[in-house]
């Protein structure tokens, strides 16, 4: 079957959109090549108290607006916090003047990692828990509200899917606060469900595994950390029964799938989409 169109005529939002190497950049790039004009949030500049973690630049926001462009379909570049309530208003309201009503929602902006929540429980400053809480869970529950109030005052139909985690099903160590914050976004996922689905929203997540990008692998940081390439391959075999690391692109797929009509029997879903790394 030919999906070329899946997305024809629909205007999609994708948070995250701009990392090099992400799953934001690769769902927005499959959007538009399937029809959709596509509004790319992204911070867009580094955390001033966290500049280790790092984010895309203005520079890449404005690189995946242009290869959008070059698909022929609409697109606008969005900076913003989307834990600042504020900003993801005006956001989304910029996206809906630009392109119009936004029926396709991927909330794809979070993460952790150094500065952002990583280390022992018993040790982190709470500055890091709560913002690892505040940009997974918060911010994915600000933009889905934004959206989804302008679906239902404009009587459409709509579909969002929110990026959780493998690490919202089971505990890692040195990633609790991550956890935690994944672990949210599914019960968040669950009980938007319940309440948009008389509306013809469905809501839904994607659950990663170990994911090949720039958030956890720039410049080989996976390997370093697995103690080089003999200590990732056997990794690997010993914990992805697919035997590799997933590509942004994989998991695009996935969350292209829920937000498209070929899942609109699906809502209130956490999917798994590991590489069989979880299977709960």
């Amino acid at each position: 079957m030919n999906d070329a169109g899946r997305f024809a005529g629909a205007v999609a939002l994708v948070t995250g959109a701009a990392r090099p190497r992400g799953i934001g950049r690769a769902t927005a790039l499959r959007l538009a090549a399937e029809g959709a004009d596509v509004a790319c949030l992204d911070l867009a500049r580094p955390y001033e108290d966290a500049p280790a973690h790092g984010t895309a630049s203005r520079d890449d926001l404005e690189d995946v607006v242009g290869e959008i462009e070059g698909l022929g379909r609409r697109a606008i570049g969005l900076s913003a916090d989307v834990s600042d309530a504020e900003q993801v208003e005006e956001a989304v309201a910029t996206a809906t003047e630009a392109l119009g009503t936004i029926t396709a929602v991927a909330n794809v902006a979070g993460g952790s990692g150094p500065g952002f929540g990583l280390g022992p429980l018993a040790g982190l400053p709470a500055t890091e828990f709560r913002r690892v809480l505040d940009v997974n869970v918060l911010g994915t529950w600000l933009v889905s509200r934004a959206c989804a109030q302008r679906m239902i005052a404009a009587g459409v139909p709509g579909r969002i899917c929110n990026v959780s985690s493998q690490a919202g099903k089971r505990a890692f160590p040195m990633l609790g606060a991550y956890c935690t914050a994944k672990a949210g976004v599914i019960l968040l996922t669950q009980c938007l469900a319940l309440e948009l689905g008389p509306t013809g929203i469905s809501v839904n997540a994607v659950c990663p595994g170990t994911v090949d990008t720039d958030l956890t692998n720039k410049d080989g940081l996976l390997q370093m950390v697995m103690g080089g390439e003999a200590g990732l391959a056997s990794f690997v075999e010993r914990e992805i029964p697919l035997g590799r690391l997933q590509s942004a692109e994989e998991v695009a797929a996935a969350i292209c799938w829920l937000l498209s009509a070929d899942a609109a029997g699906v809502t209130g879903e956490a999917l798994n989409v590991s590489a069989g790394q979880t299977m709960v």
